[in-house]
């Protein structure tokens, strides 16, 4: 079980992590407001669960693929949002794991 797992919701023993919680604390670490050990703490509290330290690797090789431009990283975790959430839809092309990763080139 890995991050996009439980984005997902896929496993009733493992805690669904809510997409928007999720995309909005992304956003936050990438703009300086929350720091890294403070996002953990944020999706335990809203997930029920903290992430597993492969999670949490997982996490910070997606948010380290919002750079560039305060432009740029603004619409990366748009970009970000949007994926998850038609992950969280079960839409074609976005309702596996594998998917995910592969739509967000990670």
């Amino acid at each position: 079980m890995g991050l996009y797992e439980r984005l997902l919701g896929v496993d009733p023993d493992n805690p669904k992590i809510p997409i928007h919680g999720f995309a909005s604390t992304m956003a936050e670490v990438a703009r300086g407001q929350l720091t890294g050990a403070q996002a953990q703490t944020a999706i335990g509290q809203f997930s029920g669960a903290p992430l597993t330290a492969a999670e949490a690797a997982e996490a910070t090789t997606l948010l380290n693929t919002i750079t560039g431009t305060g432009t740029a990283k603004l619409a990366r975790a748009k970009e970000i949002d949007d994926t998850l959430i038609l992950g969280e839809h079960r839409v074609v092309q976005y309702d596996t794991a594998a998917e995910l990763k592969t739509r967000l080139g990670v």
